[in-house]
């Protein structure tokens, strides 16, 4: 194998490595953004009162149950977006480690540097 041929595989694994970083650090933001919602919601269930929403810069009051219906909505739409993160850093890893293994075998068959 050519070395200019190596040479892009090995980029092409770094670049898989990256993109599997990126998919990682969006779905942690978003189980993160879950945890906040449940929160939310918690706290939403025990108010007594009036609750307000936020939007922009200012806060809208608005009924309990919009609101419960909003965050559960997003809630679900988070929780089948991580699914899909979840598949995605999958193919990811899979596809890095079956690069790794070929670029490790071709290593072994390189001669040695003197």
């Amino acid at each position: 194998m050519a070395d200019e041929e190596f040479q892009k595989e090995v980029a092409q694994l770094q670049n898989i490595q990256r993109q599997l970083q990126i998919a990682s650090a969006q779905r942690q933001r978003m189980e993160l953004d879950i945890v906040q919602i449940d929160a939310a919601l918690t706290e939403l269930n025990k108010a007594s009162g009036k609750v307000y929403k936020s939007i922009g810069t200012i806060l809208i009051e608005d009924k309990p149950s919009s609101l419960k219906e909003d965050l559960a909505k997003r809630r679900e739409d988070l929780v089948l977006r991580i699914e899909s993160m979840k598949k995605q850093e999958k193919r990811f890893q899979e596809k890095g480690e079956e690069l790794q293994k070929k670029l490790q075998k071709q290593m072994e068959k390189r001669p040695a540097a003197s």
